[in-house]
């Protein structure tokens, strides 16, 4: 079994704005930042001037008034990938249906689907069974 951590954020800007005679909904799709990646405002701008354009086709003189509420929406992203070994719980283990490779490294998926492709006949749990493949 892996662990799984978290180091990403996904951002994501919504906003209300007062029409000379409607009010619009916008909202820009998730967008995920990491330490190698930085908010894009000007395509957070460039979708809503597109929505705000897609609002005005509706219909005719639509022009913005005011903006009533505008949010940041910030939450963790938790990408999966593994992180270490945990061990199986004791009845899944007496089973003897799963191979959970005992690993100390950061490549639990690896293991996992190197057991399935080249299942060893014994010692199912050992990486060196599989380190050649």
């Amino acid at each position: 079994m892996c662990e799984f951590v978290s180091r990403s954020i996904r951002v994501q800007v919504r906003t209300t704005a007062s029409f000379t005679r409607e009010v619009g909904y916008f909202q820009t799709t998730p967008e995920l930042i990491n330490s190698s990646t930085n908010l894009d405002i000007n395509g957070i701008r460039s979708s809503f001037d597109s929505q705000v354009e897609n609002f005005n086709a509706r219909g005719s003189g639509f022009t913005i008034d005011r903006i009533l509420e505008f949010t940041i929406v910030i939450t963790k992203y938790r990408p999966l990938h593994g992180r270490s070994y945990i061990p199986s719980p004791k009845w899944l283990q007496s089973k003897h249906c799963v191979a959970n490779v005992r690993n100390e490294d950061e490549k639990c998926f690896l293991w996992a689907v190197l057991s399935c492709l080249h299942e060893a006949s014994h010692n199912k749990e050992r990486t060196n069974h599989y380190k050649a493949h």
